[in-house]
C-alpha cells in the first residue's frame, strides 16, 4: 500500500485516477496548463498565486491527491472536504519527485464535495486524483448459523441475521481461497448468502467442482466411435460437432509465436500478403504529443536528415472556452454606421452554415451569378448555396428550372439539395430577377485535411440606362508608394506591408540573389492592405558565420515597385545553449556541435562547475521556460546537477525562468556528482534539453 510522499505513477488496485484534464475539475485562473512528460498523462495545472483553486465532486470512501514534491513547493495548501478543512504540502528539501501521494483521507460513503486552495505565493503543481470505488460482492455460509471463514476455520457472526456491516466486514471476495479439507468440514444443507453494493449487478452465481474430470481423461483408455446413418446415395461423409467451453484465437495464441504459411502452385508468386483487422488509430494515438525520429544512412555525402509531418493546426485550437475579438477602426463610415465592420479570419473548416447579413447592393438588372473556387484543383470538399429574394425571409434552391423553397436550417436538407457551383453559375438571367441574399453551406473534405472556401460572387448587372448623364468629366487616378515596415530576428521575417491609397499589395522574397518564397519566383497573389507579413526563413538555406542578404520585393495594383533589404550573419534560431566562450552547442534540430568536456571523472568525487548560457534566437518572446537533464540518460551513482548561481552551488533537478525577450541570454551552472559505487562507463554522456511558451 502507497504511502505518503510515494511516488505512485499509476493507481493502486480499487483505485481510479482522474487527470488533471478531466472534465471533473474546475480551475480558477490562478492555475495554468504546465505540460512535461514527467507528470501523468503528460499534464499538470500550476499555480504560483495566492487563493487559486480546484473544486469538484466525488462519490468513493477514499481520496488521494497526486502531485510533486521539491525545495520551491508550497508547504500551506489547505483542502477542504464536506466543509472540513485540513492542510497539505508539496515541500520536499532533499529531492524532486514527481507523481507523489501528497495527501489521503478516508471518508463516509456517498458524494463528496473539495475545493484545494493556495495559501502562498510558492509553486503548487496540480496533477491527479486516486478515488477509492471498489465494489463489494462479499460472501458468507449459512449451516445452523451465519459463519466465515478466518484463520484456517469456521467462526461463527453474533447476530442471527447478518447485517450489511457483517458481510463488509467478514464477507470473502473470492471463495476458491478456502481448502478442501476445510469444506469438508461443512455438514448438513449449506446456503452460500451473496452482498453486492454494486447497482448494476442483479444475479450472483457459484460453481461447485466435485471430482474435475475432463472428456479426455474418460475416454483416454476407450475407443470411441460414432455411428451414423443415412439412405442418401450422394452422401459420402459425415460430420461430428463437439460443443466445448468457448475460445478466441486471442485466448489461444496470446503466448504463441503465430507462422502462418500459405501454399500456392503459381510459379510466378513470390510473396504473399496477409491483412489483420485492428481497431482504427491516427498516428497521435501512436505517438503521443512528442517522439523521437531516428534517422540511419551508410551515405558519406549525407550530412543531414529531414523530417516532414503534414498535421492540422490553428492558432485558435489553443483559446479555451469562449473569447471576445476586438477591433479598432478609424473608417468613417463605419463610426456612422453606414457599414459593418467585418472580421476575416482562416480557420480549419466545419460543417457550418453561413448566411449573408445584408441585402446586394445593385444599380440595375441582374445578368448572371458567377461563383468561383480559390483553386481549380483543389480537394473536393462540400459547398452547397441557397437565394432569398425577399432579405432573408424565405429561401430558395435551384432545381429542374425552376426555384423551389428550402429550410436552410436543416443542414442535412441543405447539403443534400442545395445548389453547387455549377447550378448557380448556370441559372438564367430572366430566373435572377429580385435576388437580394445568398446563404453558403460548408463543409471540410472527408478527413478535415484541407479547406474548402468561396474565392468570390461576382454580379453581373445592367446598368441604368437613362438616368445619370456626364458633361465635361475628367478622372484623376493616383498612386502612392507601398510603405514597408519588416523586422528579421531569430531566422524570422515579421512586419506589414502597406498602400496609404489603401490598394492591393503583393510580394515576394529573395535569400542570397535567389528566389526563396514562392518557391516559383512569382509575386504572391494581390492582397488588401495593410498586409502582416511573417515567414520563417529555413536555416538550411542560410551560409552560417558569413553574410547574407534577404530582400523583400513589393508590388501594388498598379505595378509600382519597392524592395526592403536586410544584412545579416547566418545564425542558429531556437532556444539556443552556448558555453563560455559563445560557441554553440547544438543546432536548431537538436543536434550536437560541442560538448561540455568534465574529462575523467574518479567515483566519489564531485566535477568543477561549468557555465552555460541560453539564447533566445526565435525571433519573439517566451515565457515559463524549463529546463532538466533528459531522463533516458541517467546512470546509477552519477547525479546531474543544475544550480542558477556558481558560488555558492546550489544544486536543483530542474530550473525555471519566466519572460525571456528575443535576443535575451540566462546563465545557468552545471557539475556532475558521483557516489563510491558508481560504475565506470567510459563514454558516459548527458543532454540537457529545455521547453517554452510563446508569448
Amino acid at each position: 500500500m502507497a504511502t505518503l510522499g510515494q511516488a505512485l505513477p499509476l493507481p493502486e488496485e480499487g483505485w481510479k485516477r482522474y487527470d488533471d484534464t478531466s472534465d471533473i475539475f474546475k480551475y480558477s485562473s490562478g492555475f495554468v496548463s504546465s505540460p512535461n512528460a514527467v507528470y501523468y498523462n503528460g499534464t499538470s495545472r500550476l499555480s504560483s498565486s495566492i487563493n487559486s483553486t480546484v473544486e469538484f465532486q466525488f462519490e468513493g470512501t477514499k481520496i488521494r491527491v497526486i502531485g510533486n514534491s521539491h525545495n520551491m513547493g508550497s508547504s500551506n495548501i489547505s483542502i477542504m472536504i464536506d466543509g472540513v478543512t485540513e492542510i497539505y504540502s508539496q515541500y520536499n528539501q532533499k529531492s524532486v519527485l514527481q507523481q507523489v501521494l501528497l495527501y489521503e483521507k478516508t471518508l463516509s460513503r456517498g458524494i463528496h464535495t473539495v475545493k484545494i486552495t493556495t495559501n502562498d505565493a510558492s509553486y503548487v503543481l496540480f496533477d491527479a486524483i486516486d478515488i477509492y470505488e471498489k465494489k463489494y460482492y462479499n460472501t458468507l455460509f449459512h449451516f445452523s448459523g451465519s459463519y466465515y471463514y478466518y484463520s484456517s476455520a469456521w467462526n461463527k457472526i453474533s447476530n442471527s441475521t447478518p447485517t450489511e456491516q457483517d458481510y463488509i466486514d467478514y464477507g470473502m471476495d473470492d471463495i476458491s481461497t478456502i481448502p478442501e479439507s476445510v469444506w469438508l468440514q461443512l455438514t448438513g444443507e449449506v446456503e452460500l448468502c451473496y452482498y453486492t453494493d454494486d447497482l448494476t449487478k442483479t444475479e450472483a452465481s457459484f460453481n461447485t467442482e466435485v471430482e474435475p474430470f475432463t472428456l479426455e481423461e474418460e475416454w483416454a483408455d476407450k475407443d470411441i466411435e460414432v455411428l451414423y446413418y443415412t439412405d442418401d446415395p450422394n452422401q459420402t461423409e459425415s460430420v461430428v460437432t463437439i460443443e466445448t467451453d468457448p475460445f478466441t484465437l486471442a485466448e489461444e495464441w496470446e503466448d504463441k509465436e503465430i507462422k502462418i504459411i500459405e501454399y500456392t502452385d503459381d510459379p510466378n508468386q513470390t510473396e504473399s500478403t496477409i491483412t489483420i483487422e485492428t481497431e482504427p488509430f491516427t498516428l497521435y494515438d501512436e505517438l503521443g504529443e512528442s517522439v523521437d525520429v531516428l534517422y540511419y544512412t551508410d551515405d558519406p555525402s549525407k550530412t543531414s536528415a529531414e523530417l516532414n509531418i503534414t498535421a492540422n493546426y490553428s492558432p485558435l485550437d489553443e483559446l479555451e472556452g469562449d473569447f471576445d475579438v476586438v477591433t479598432w477602426t478609424n473608417d468613417e463610415e463605419v463610426i456612422a454606421g453606414n457599414r459593418d465592420l467585418m472580421l476575416t479570419y482562416d480557420a480549419l473548416p466545419f460543417e457550418q452554415l453561413i448566411v449573408q447579413p445584408t441585402d446586394i447592393a445593385l444599380y440595375g438588372d441582374v445578368k448572371k451569378v458567377i461563383a468561383t473556387r480559390v483553386t481549380e484543383n483543389s480537394p473536393e470538399g462540400i459547398l452547397r448555396m441557397a437565394a432569398s429574394f425577399d432579405s432573408g425571409m424565405t429561401w430558395k434552391t435551384y432545381r429542374f428550372n425552376k426555384w423551389v423553397n428550402m429550410d436552410i436550417k436543416d443542414t442535412t436538407f441543405f447539403k443534400r439539395k442545395g445548389m453547387n457551383l455549377d447550378t448557380l453559375n448556370a441559372i438564367p438571367e430572366k430566373d435572377l430577377i429580385g435576388l437580394t441574399r445568398i446563404a453558403y453551406y460548408f463543409d471540410g473534405s472527408k478527413h478535415y485535411e484541407n479547406s474548402y472556401l468561396l474565392d468570390e460572387v461576382k454580379m453581373v448587372v445592367d446598368a441604368p440606362r437613362n438616368t445619370v448623364e456626364f458633361r465635361d468629366m475628367s478622372l484623376q487616378l493616383l498612386n502612392t508608394t507601398a510603405t514597408i515596415d519588416l523586422t528579421f530576428s531569430g531566422n524570422k521575417l515579421t512586419g506589414v506591408l502597406d498602400d496609404a491609397d489603401q490598394g492591393k499589395v503583393k510580394y515576394r522574397v529573395l535569400l542570397n540573389g535567389k528566389t526563396y518564397y514562392p518557391a516559383d519566383g512569382n509575386f504572391t497573389r494581390l492582397a488588401a492592405s495593410p498586409f502582416n507579413i511573417e515567414l520563417n526563413i529555413d536555416e538550411r538555406n542560410v551560409h552560417f558565420g558569413v553574410e547574407n542578404t534577404l530582400k523583400v520585393e513589393f508590388q501594388d495594383y498598379w505595378g509600382a515597385v519597392d524592395s526592403w533589404e536586410s544584412k545579416f550573419i547566418g545564425s542558429y534560431s531556437g532556444l539556443m545553449f552556448m558555453d563560455e566562450s559563445g560557441d554553440f552547442l547544438s543546432d536548431t534540430f537538436g543536434g550536437i556541435l560541442k560538448q561540455l568536456d568534465y574529462g575523467v571523472i574518479i567515483a566519489g568525487q564531485t566535477t568543477l562547475t561549468k557555465k552555460v548560457r541560453i539564447k533566445n534566437l526565435l525571433g519573439y518572446a517566451v515565457d515559463h521556460v524549463y529546463l532538466e537533464m533528459d531522463k533516458k540518460f541517467e546512470t546509477d551513482g552519477v547525479e546531474v546537477q543544475l544550480s542558477r548561481q556558481a558560488d555558492p552551488f546550489l544544486p536543483i533537478d530542474y530550473l525555471t525562468y519566466g519572460l525571456i525577450q528575443p535576443e535575451d541570454s540566462i546563465d545557468f551552472y552545471i557539475r556532475i556528482a558521483t557516489d563510491i559505487h558508481a560504475k565506470p562507463n567510459p563514454n558516459g554522456i548527458f543532454e540537457m534539453k529545455v521547453t517554452a511558451d510563446r508569448v
